[in-house]
């Protein structure tokens, strides 16, 4: 006999879910509704309440809040970790901030990061752009060489004033008030490891209320040798072996330029080329005020000594690195007080000596560097010119085109005539912009001649003889230029 089975029939919402095993966090959180509120709402009270408990939790909390900003990935994720906790027991359900991709991403960067600006420090599609400022609310980054706006703005002024007291966590001896209104740091560069970015932060007096600046500037590049500098089109390929020749006699030279124009990373490429070209070991010191060059990182076999000073010490940690027995001297930025060691050291007859500064006019920069030394110290003008012209004899001037590339505009013998009681700026190698390509000049004085032959023969004769085929190739016209400024300082009547 066949049994037939009856089937028996359940109201669907009887059927029991055998394959879904059961979990107290889901029915703990199963009736709880996501908040409606706007984001600002949610999340300044998300802040409130955990910056209270997490500090009275965690006596490293200081620690690895100032690590959350800087990327360090522990500090990142305790963060991260607690944010995910919050939002599990308190569902967001409201909009979240255009700049970001959702809340927990939202809520970590207006809490523990650099706000919608946090694109350009972690994304890759920024890893080319060497600035960003936060002027007030507006953000802006170089894109190409230029300046442009940001997609996203600082949510509030508060914000930035936020951003700002973070940031300064990150060093203790940063000071930064009425009476101090601007400073300069460095942080690790989250995008490119082994490298930083520069950060400049003025606030008020020095800029207006409301206007909170925040500059940040991206070391890109690392080192380019000279062919490489000539592959991107700064400078002329026919000028390599001419370049690199003249390196060998170890002239003092100043690499000038507006900001952004490749100067710095040009002078990386000079002192990085006498050292690799060296049939010995070399003695390089660099004096700086905030770590720049990264040729202590990628140059092998010589006694690099990078120097770290403030403004106050630059003098007399310049003459202490003498009895170190460089070979090179490094002057990564020269404003007004490392003029006053280029100079001192250039009059006692040290060479080798090299330093980047902002400026466009190669005839005016031993004027420059003596006003900057008598502005500080005092003493007579027309002395410290004097003394500037035995410092300063070879002037590299840098500038960028429309598109962003860089160029190496002039290559300029700085001189005194004793004739004429003046100053002058002898071009050497000269861009034409119209013609887009490079001409060249092959007189230099004897005093300068006598130098490099003392220093090496072989290489000048070399020099020489490369920019002598050079200028006839592409002569240039007008190559001297008369600076008035020195001419009225030394033809003064006391």
């Amino acid at each position: 006999m066949t049994i037939v089975k009856s089937p028996i029939s359940f109201k669907q919402d009887h059927i029991p879910q055998v394959n879904e095993p059961f979990s107290l966090k889901k029915q703990l959180h199963k009736n709880r509704k996501p908040s409606n509120e706007d984001f600002d709402s949610y999340y300044q009270r998300m802040k409130e309440q955990m910056d209270q408990e997490l500090r009275s939790e965690d006596d490293t909390y200081f620690q690895i809040n100032a690590g959350a900003l800087l990327g360090e990935a522990t500090s990142v994720a305790y963060f991260i970790n607690e944010i995910e906790k919050y939002v599990r027991k308190n569902p967001f359900g409201g909009a979240v901030p255009s700049a970001y991709s959702n809340i927990t991403e939202a809520l970590f960067q207006e809490w523990k990061g650099f706000g919608p600006a946090c694109h350009w420090l972690s994304n890759k599609d920024y890893a080319e752009s060497t600035g960003l400022q936060i002027i007030g609310r507006k953000i802006f980054y170089n894109r190409n060489g230029g300046f442009v706006p940001y997609p996203y703005d600082m949510p509030s002024l508060e914000r930035v004033e936020q951003l700002k007291r973070s940031l300064l966590r990150s060093d203790g001896m940063l000071q930064l008030n009425k009476d101090n209104p601007s400073v300069e740091f460095k942080i690790d560069d989250p995008l490119w490891p082994g490298r930083f970015i520069r950060i400049a932060i003025w606030v008020s007096p020095r800029v207006w209320e409301g206007y909170t600046t925040i500059s940040m500037r991206r070391q890109v590049v690392e080192f380019l040798t000279l062919d490489d500098q000539a592959g991107t089109g700064a400078i002329p390929k026919e000028a390599v072996a001419m370049l690199r020749a003249f390196l060998k006699t170890y002239r003092n030279r100043i690499i000038a330029g507006p900001v952004e124009s490749g100067k710095s990373t040009y002078a990386n490429t000079e002192v990085g080329e006498q050292l690799l070209a060296a049939t010995k070991c070399l003695g390089l010191v660099m004096i700086e005020k905030h770590p720049e060059s990264t040729l202590p990182h990628v140059i092998n076999g010589h006694r690099i000594i990078p120097i770290q000073a403030s403004n106050e010490e630059l003098m007399e940690v310049g003459i202490e690195s003498l009895r170190h027995d460089p070979n090179i001297i490094f002057m990564t930025e020269m404003r007004f007080n490392e003029w006053e060691f280029y100079l001192w050291s250039g009059e006692k007859g040290y060479d080798g000596i090299i330093g980047t500064f902002h400026t466009v006019d190669p005839e005016d920069i031993p004027y420059q560097g003596a006003f900057a030394v008598s502005t500080r110290v005092g003493g007579s003008l027309k002395g410290h010119l004097m003394s500037a012209l035995k410092a300063c004899e070879i002037v590299y001037i840098f500038g960028s085109r429309e598109d962003g590339t860089k160029r190496l505009m002039r290559v300029s013998e700085v001189y005194y005539d004793a004739k004429k009681n003046s100053v002058f700026a002898c071009d050497l190698m000269r861009y034409d912009k119209e013609m887009d390509s490079w001409t060249y000049h092959d007189q230099l004085t004897p005093d300068i001649l006598q130098k490099m032959n003392n220093k090496n023969k072989a290489a000048t004769q070399e020099f020489i003889s490369l920019l002598s085929q050079l200028a006839k190739k592409k002569p240039m016209t007008n190559p001297i230029k008369e600076s008035m400024k020195s001419k009225m300082v030394l033809n003064e009547v006391l």
